[in-house]
């Protein structure tokens, strides 16, 4: 079981929400619905670049101990969420960068990724 630490920054914003919720399905902390990712969706991550919702729902991955959300920003058609993670005993620093493909956040278009040693 993952221990999540969510931000503050989403008690007032259904949109700050909805970003966390999608960084940690990104961790493999909740669900991702699969109506919620774009059919040609985008995700740079440290691993490489994959393309396509099935490929992209098939790289989430798992493991992770702990996360802890320390800032959600989202304005218009983008947000990011950024914050620590442990995984197999080492602590990381993670940002998550979601372009969704309207401003009313329907289906998530682009996601960028990035991880380095806290």
């Amino acid at each position: 079981m993952t221990e999540v630490i969510r931000s503050a920054d989403c008690g007032n914003s259904p949109k700050n929400a909805r970003a966390e919720d999608i960084a940690l399905a990104l961790m493999g902390v909740g669900d991702l619905p699969s109506e919620l990712v774009a059919e040609g969706v985008t995700w740079e991550r440290p691993a490489g670049a994959i393309t396509g919702r099935d490929r992209v729902l098939a790289a989430i991955e798992t493991g992770l101990t702990r996360v802890e959300v320390d800032q959600v920003v989202t304005h218009g058609k983008a947000g990011s969420v950024s914050g620590r993670l442990t995984r197999d005993g080492e602590t990381r620093l993670f940002c998550h960068v979601i372009r969704f493909t309207t401003a009313t956040q329907k289906q998530i278009g682009q996601l960028v990724s990035f991880e380095h040693a806290g």
